[in-house]
């Protein structure tokens, strides 16, 4: 950091509130929040003449907070083993003693961000990196501050340095990675995904913006596989139902959503036409059970479909009911409906009608009747 970035820097410092960390910022934070004490009888006039209400602004109150505590630590480090030259008055502010601490500077400089100060924060998170390049965490943050200040270039070099010396941090792995997919390169962040899954291989963000990658290079064979290893890991929230419809747009029907009363669900319908192990049809078959469970008035109906063979269609569905029940008792029998059809099911798509050989559909209605209260 040279002199002009640093004298910029403390001077843009200096408009903020001043605090002379450690041994007298308690002194000064109470004496700016508490007044003078007034006298008793002024209290109780007050108290009985203002009116009472509480407000509370939760994001200034907690950006100051973080301001604070990260002075205070700057005074507590700085503050320390202090040297004053012979015959001569000490002139270093905390500031610039700071800047000679890579903790200090890290410290100080995530304050700033969380202050919403990112251009102030910059030059104390890059000078923590630079003094300290084995320290992965620190890149992390100059890397996410280069972001904040809109400077992608800079920001990969950050990612690029901490992934230097620590290869598996997946926080750096995964931000390199967004890096490059804003920057349209998609291959190169397909690999920092890929090293991600690598490590760990349920990570959400990386598993889904690897069939968003494949869905840009148009290679439907491994977007398919991208979005099928998504929905086996998960299966709720806003990406979920758009990786659906992703696969079922590629004429791909492994895993569909389903209405089931007021609940959207999805399943996995290679599991429950019987083409998958029977533990993992055991879960599908526990998510339509708890489904029943959940709504007592939920009515399922459940239909197979298959091409030339309605005695196969049938079979199956009556295989499916007696899995559901044996799961929630024969007491609801009433509930679960069946039909099938020795024909293909047309599923609309938005590439145009499909029609899969094998198909199962499920819809569920509340059925207000039932268990009707009769009064006298």
């Amino acid at each position: 950091m040279n002199n002009s970035d640093t004298e910029k820097l403390i001077n843009r410092l200096r408009q903020l509130p001043e605090f002379e960390p450690p041994s007298t910022i308690v002194a000064e934070v109470m004496r700016r929040v508490r007044p003078a004490r007034p006298s008793l009888w002024q209290r109780f006039f007050t108290y009985l003449a203002r009116p009472h209400h509480i407000t509370l602004r939760p994001v200034p109150l907690f950006a100051m907070t973080v301001v604070m505590a990260a002075v205070f630590w700057l005074g507590m480090v700085t503050g320390n083993n202090r040297v004053q030259p012979l015959n001569q008055p000490e002139q270093v502010s905390v500031v610039e003693k700071a800047l000679q601490n890579p903790q200090a500077s890290f410290l100080a400089g995530r304050g700033l961000m969380a202050a919403g100060l990112v251009e102030e924060a910059l030059p104390l998170l890059r000078n923590a990196s630079f003094s300290a390049p084995d320290n992965p965490e620190y890149a992390y943050w100059e890397g996410l501050c280069y972001w904040a200040n809109g400077m992608p270039a800079k920001e990969r070099t950050s990612y690029m340095r901490g992934i230097g010396s620590s290869p598996d941090t997946i926080p750096i792995l995964l931000n390199l990675g967004h890096n490059l997919l804003e920057q349209k390169e998609f291959s190169a962040a397909l690999l920092q995904y890929n090293r991600t899954l690598s490590i760990d291989p349920r990570e959400q963000t990386a598993l889904y913006n690897s069939g968003l990658i494949y869905n840009l290079q148009q290679d439907s064979e491994n977007e398919i596989t991208a979005w099928k290893t998504y929905l086996h890991h998960y299966r709720s929230g806003k990406n979920s139902y758009r990786a659906v419809r992703r696969l079922n747009n590629l004429n791909d029907f492994s895993y569909r959503s389903y209405q089931l009363g007021n609940r959207k669900i999805i399943l996995s319908q290679s599991a429950l036409l019987g083409l998958q192990s029977a533990e993992e049809t055991h879960h599908e078959i526990e998510i339509l059970a708890d489904s029943l469970r959940r709504d007592p008035r939920l009515q399922l109906d459940i239909v197979f479909f298959h091409e030339n063979d309605a005695l196969t269609a049938r079979k199956n569905a009556i295989l499916l009911k007696k899995h559901i029940l044996a799961a929630v008792g024969e007491k609801e029998r009433k509930r679960v409906r069946l039909s099938w059809f020795g024909e293909k099911e047309t599923v609309q798509t938005s590439n145009g009608n499909y029609q899969p050989r094998e198909s199962l559909l499920l819809f569920g209605r509340r059925n207000f009747n039932q268990e009707k209260e009769t009064k006298i």
